[in-house]
């Protein structure tokens, strides 16, 4: 008979092979498991890839199937995103030529939503826009400037990854039909008026740009004196134009013996004057890293009155010319801003000390832009803050440094205003 010990050998023997059987079958299964994890890695990239592809296919036929259903794609910027080339040869002009052309202006100043408080799709209601083409008229030959007539419709979506409002316009040419209604009604005095006010509109445009590039010389001769950079003064500018714009369309704003439109306008070219005062500061002051002590702070605080006299000597220089006498209240719009874009709105400001209205509203515009401006910039002397930071500090200091209604208005363009980046 086996004894006890030959019987406890065996079953070891028994365990010892299925532990060896079962040690072979998971190192099988690990190889398998192995080769799977491989296989599912390859088909994962070969998935990412693909969808990647798919993606970028489907953003080019998206891409493809705007530009074939709307000729004019626009943003809120002004920034031309896509015009039909179709169009461009009716209205014989180069996409560069419509880009800085009057009538970018007009389609936003006249025809498109301008009301920002919110995101959700718009749609832009049809409306007809004539556009002038040129012509050359041989010798003997009537001075025609025929017009092309767009039917103009479409919407406006809110691009969240740019932050952007993108106007998609699908336009139509109804040229035709509109000059045969046009021959029943108009004479040669309706068209030659016509003419005329295109050419006063393209001088118009010329005047406005020519002002601008003469207002940005005069900036860049003090900017190595302020060490203020170009693009803080052109963000200036634009913020100042999208919240002139909002005051506007919330009607804060009436101006007198002014057109509205050029009264905001010249807002907006003047407000990178605003520091021009700077250039009577010592340098060694204005570029101090660090708190200033009392007395430096009160010779900074005297750049605003500076700053006006510069513009007071240029309005009495030609205010004495009656060949100029006429058009310098123009130059009162800079004055105001220079002398008290520093004032607040509970009296608290300088250098005079005004409160709530008596502070002239290109002034309390400027208040508000340079705040955010200086919160959202990135110098020595201060911490940056985010966007979400500068909202709240202007909701805050609403009634106390700013006028109520500005901050408000800034509020409702706020998703304008986070797409210029800092």
């Amino acid at each position: 008979m086996p004894s006890v010990m030959d019987e406890i050998k065996r079953k070891w023997a028994i365990l010892l092979a299925k532990y060896q059987q079962a040690l072979y079958r998971l190192k099988k299964n690990r190889l398998k498991f192995i080769h799977l994890l491989r296989n599912y890695t390859k088909l994962k990239f070969l998935y990412i890839n693909t969808r990647k592809t798919a993606s970028k296919q489907r953003a080019q036929q998206l891409e493809q199937n705007i530009t074939e259903k709307y000729q004019l794609v626009l943003d809120h910027s002004h920034r031309l995103r896509h015009i039909d080339e179709d169009l461009l040869k009716a209205a014989e002009m180069t996409r560069q030529d419509f880009e800085s052309s009057f009538y970018v202006d007009l389609l936003f100043r006249n025809y498109l939503p301008d009301d920002f408080t919110n995101t959700a799709e718009y749609a832009v209601p049809t409306f007809h826009f004539p556009i002038m083409v040129e012509h050359d008229a041989q010798p003997g030959e009537p001075d025609v400037h025929p017009f092309i007539h767009l039917e103009i419709g479409g919407k406006r979506v809110y691009d969240r990854k740019n932050r952007l409002f993108i106007y998609y316009l699908e336009v139509k040419d109804i040229s035709p039909e509109t000059e045969l209604e046009y021959f029943h009604k108009t004479d040669k005095l309706v068209k030659t008026l016509s003419i005329a006010n295109n050419r006063l509109q393209s001088a118009k445009k010329t005047i406005e740009m020519h002002k601008v590039m003469l207002i940005s010389l005069v900036c860049s001769l003090i900017e190595e004196h302020n060490k203020e950079t170009s693009e803080h003064l052109q963000k200036i500018r634009l913020l100042t134009e999208h919240l002139t714009g909002e005051c506007k369309r919330l009607k804060l704003v009436a101006p007198d013996s002014y057109s509205l439109d050029d009264y905001i306008q010249d807002i907006s070219y003047t407000s990178v004057l605003h520091d021009i005062g700077k250039a009577a500061i010592p340098r060694e002051l204005i570029q101090k890293q660090g708190k200033l002590a009392p007395e430096e702070f009160s010779v900074i605080k005297q750049h605003p009155v500076h700053g006006a006299k510069y513009i007071r000597k240029i309005i009495d220089m030609f205010r004495v010319d009656p060949a100029f006498a006429g058009y310098t209240g123009f130059l009162n719009i800079p004055y105001q801003i220079c002398l008290y874009h520093h004032e607040r709105w509970d009296g608290r400001g300088y250098p005079r000390g005004l409160a709530g209205q008596a502070i002239p509203f290109p002034a309390r515009v400027i208040s508000v832009v340079d705040a955010y401006d200086a919160m959202r910039a990135k110098r020595s002397y201060n911490v940056t803050k985010s966007h979400a930071e500068c909202l709240e500090v202007l909701r805050d200091e609403s009634g106390r440094q700013f006028d109520p209604a500005l901050v408000q208005a800034f509020l409702n363009i706020e998703k304008k205003i986070e797409v210029l980046g800092y």
